[in-house]
């Protein structure tokens, strides 16, 4: 493909923050591996005693008690009309009463999630569900363990506040285990499920898993997005709270010594985990069918998905990471300019991980990937295909691209060669280059390149359902609707799969 010239129009297109029409909503149709066989609730009329609306944590949980399968008449739709706080220290008794609701790991550092608490919730022994807000409503300081059931959509609903500095394990962020929602865990099946159109922001650990097998899900335009950082927002909260008590936070402190706050607010802020596939290393599960497709992930570092056995199809993600890119380079030009720092945070073993992580798309232990007409922005290795050995076969998997546009920094020529720039482009004061093509081709700079490859074979068959293909261009403006709040639906029309 011959040079063409400044590309930022197209890949910077300026989305109206209004939601979109509802003229065009036949366009969020169920689609991938989840279209075969859910229908979640299907259209209940708001005055049925099947259509639960929900006000309250207590609410919330009573819902879903009333939509398990062994309800003699259960609940199928749930519809969240406000925003829900709902830490363990922040609802009643009587949102505790039936163990749906357990307590979760306890905050360390962030006073606010230390006041609030976090919950776990689950979601469990359900047969045909639907949990959706008609506004984008927002759930706070929890986590929904979705288990033992099947046929669940979960629509326009917004995450928020599951995050807090990582002192106990430096930086490694393994010890509070929040994801926003988890599919699978605890035991039982779990298949069918539809998480759509849904906003994550900042989570501890990851923001979407799915262990254990769960299969026959979709996953389709949601956002990941950076949490909000001005004067008086969550992280602002937490940071407050740090600068105050340095003493106490030996690797906070460190990092003061070499950077702004500001700095390590901004270079904290990029989500580490997006989508893990699979519980355990070489769990030996090949049943996972996932489909992720129109999602928007802005400053994600990682795992878009993750995958430990089954198979992936992803097509048209817009995948962001350009601010953290140049997080990146802010961080690396400190740590280069003081070796102090540097022998603390480099290295195979540093004392503490304060880095930005620049990974896509990851397949592992005999799964597969096939990733179709999407972007990958400030991301170095789009395409991975081991993350544990490159000298052990167990531990790679297969991944392919179709049609895939990657974009750095011109200077990244040790990701993006100059002899593989097919175009540039100047924003925000730095020159970007860009490929696009199919991984398998001349030059092409979305890998895998971390093990020998391995034939790409569907672990469960090619993928056979809806889709719908949009070109990497179109994409800036889609990212419009991605996301809760964005769509401007009828009740009807979010409860409906097929419009």
């Amino acid at each position: 493909m011959g040079r063409r010239g400044p590309i930022a129009v197209l890949i910077l297109a300026i989305a109206s923050l209004m939601p979109a029409a509802a003229a065009g909503v036949s366009m969020y149709n169920i689609e991938g591996y989840a279209a075969a066989s859910v229908t979640g609730g299907g259209y209940i009329a708001e005055s049925d005693a099947k259509y639960r609306r929900v006000t309250t944590p207590a609410g919330f949980i009573a819902a879903l008690r009333a939509a398990r399968t062994s309800s003699s008449t259960p609940v199928k739709v749930i519809e969240i009309a406000n925003d829900l706080d709902m830490g363990w220290n922040e609802v009643d008794d009587a949102a505790r009463a039936d163990g749906l609701l357990r307590q979760n790991k306890a905050p360390k550092k962030h006073p606010s999630l230390i006041a609030s608490g976090v919950s776990l919730l689950d979601v469990t022994n359900f047969n045909g569900l639907t949990i959706y807000s008609k506004n984008g409503a927002v759930l706070r300081h929890v986590e929904l363990n979705i288990k033992s059931g099947t046929n669940l959509v979960l629509r326009n609903l917004r995450f928020d506040e599951l995050w807090e500095w990582d002192e106990g394990t430096h930086g490694d962020y393994d010890s509070n285990d929040w994801d926003f929602v988890t599919l699978g865990d605890g035991g039982g099946v779990t298949s069918g499920i539809w998480i759509d159109h849904c906003s994550f922001s900042k989570a501890y650990d990851g923001v979407l898993d799915i262990k254990k097998g769960a299969n026959n899900i979709t996953v389709s335009w949601i956002e990941t997005l950076p949490p909000a950082s001005g004067p008086g927002s969550f992280v602002a909260r937490q940071f407050d709270y740090l600068e105050a008590n340095r003493a106490a936070n030996a690797m906070y402190d460190f990092l003061r010594g070499f950077f702004t706050k500001q700095q390590i607010i901004d270079i904290s802020l990029p989500q580490k985990k997006g989508h893990l596939i699979g519980s355990n290393d070489l769990e030996g599960i090949s049943s996972y069918t996932v489909t992720l497709h129109h999602n928007h992930y802005r400053d994600l570092q990682d795992r878009m998905p993750r995958l430990r056995g089954g198979d992936v199809h992803a097509y048209n993600l817009y995948v962001d990471s350009s601010n953290a890119r140049i997080m990146k380079a802010t961080r690396d030009a400190v740590v280069q300019a003081n070796p102090a720092l540097r022998a603390k945070v480099e290295g195979s073993s540093p004392t503490y991980k304060f880095d930005v992580v620049l990974n896509g798309s990851v397949s592992t232990e005999g799964g597969a990937v096939q990733v179709e007409r999407s972007l990958f922005w400030g991301v170095f290795t789009p395409l991975r295909n081991n993350q544990t050995d490159p000298n052990d076969s167990r531990y790679t998997g297969a991944i392919r691209a179709f049609g895939v546009r990657h974009v750095l920094f011109a200077s990244d020529t040790n990701y993006m060669p100059v002899s593989s720039q097919q175009a540039t482009f100047v924003d925000r004061g730095i020159v970007w280059a860009s490929w696009e093509g199919n991984s398998g081709a001349a030059g092409s700079t979305l890998g895998p390149a971390q093990a020998a490859q391995v034939p790409f074979v569907w672990r469960n068959g090619a993928p056979s359902y809806p889709m719908t293909l949009h070109g990497v261009d179109e994409l800036g403006n889609l990212r419009a609707s991605m996301g809760a709040g964005k769509v401007s639906m009828t009740a009807q029309q979010w409860m409906r799969v097929v419009n």
